[in-house]
């Protein structure tokens, strides 16, 4: 589900919403219903979106709040380790445990400034659809000026880690932020000679560059 630090400017509001999505409360443990579950996940992080902003909290305290809701609501394992592919199959155990820190960071990093960005959108969770084991919640996210017709789909792809739901993508108008990730990331990985230690480093770069910048 995941942009890299580099995000087109025509993006950043709905992307600083989507970046807040993280700071809900933790997913329900057990799923009576599973699409109302699903549905109910993504309606809350909405709703966090607004107060988290209005709190005014500053950049250490968004990245710490995110950090921790991205911790007990996203499949960072599994997100990583399928934007890494090969790379991250061949590596070690102890180069896969640092890869994995590193893209949380990242994420935190990449998606915690773009809250400074949110323009007053509001999300509207209309629908839930399943797929396989995944739940599919359907959403838009609408734009904070009525006379503004146009409304942007945003999917948001669940699916069960250990008895429990987890974020494993995000479909914006059309663009999967899993696949933009994996994209970036083999670029990446074919500059630092395809293993996971360089793909670690590049990231480490990225975090630097993003903590250098404000």
């Amino acid at each position: 589900m995941f942009v890299t630090l580099r995000n087109e400017a025509k993006r950043a509001g709905f992307a600083a919403l989507l970046a807040a999505g993280a700071l809900a409360a933790a997913l329900p443990s057990r799923a009576a219903d599973p699409q109302t579950d699903a549905r109910s996940v993504v309606s809350s992080m909405a709703e966090a979106v607004l107060a988290t902003l209005r709190a005014g909290a500053d950049k250490a305290a968004r990245e710490a709040r995110f950090r921790a809701m991205y911790q007990r609501n996203f499949d960072n394992a599994g997100i990583a380790a399928w934007a890494a592919g090969r790379a991250f199959a061949a590596a070690s155990p102890a180069v896969k445990q640092e890869y994995l820190a590193t893209f949380e960071t990242y994420v935190v990093k990449a998606y915690a400034a773009q809250l400074a960005r949110y323009k007053g959108e509001r999300l509207r969770v209309d629908k839930a659809e399943t797929q396989g084991t995944d739940i599919i919640v359907i959403s838009n996210l609408v734009p904070p000026d009525p006379r503004d017709p146009r409304e942007i789909e945003m999917r948001w792809r669940l699916h069960p880690v250990s008895g429990k739901l987890r974020v494993s993508d995000v479909v914006i108008d059309k663009i999967s932020m899993a696949l933009t990730e994996k994209r970036a990331f083999a670029d990446w990985l074919k500059e630092k000679g395809g293993t996971l230690e360089g793909l670690t480093a590049k990231l480490k770069e990225k975090i630097a560059a993003a903590d250098q910048g404000g």
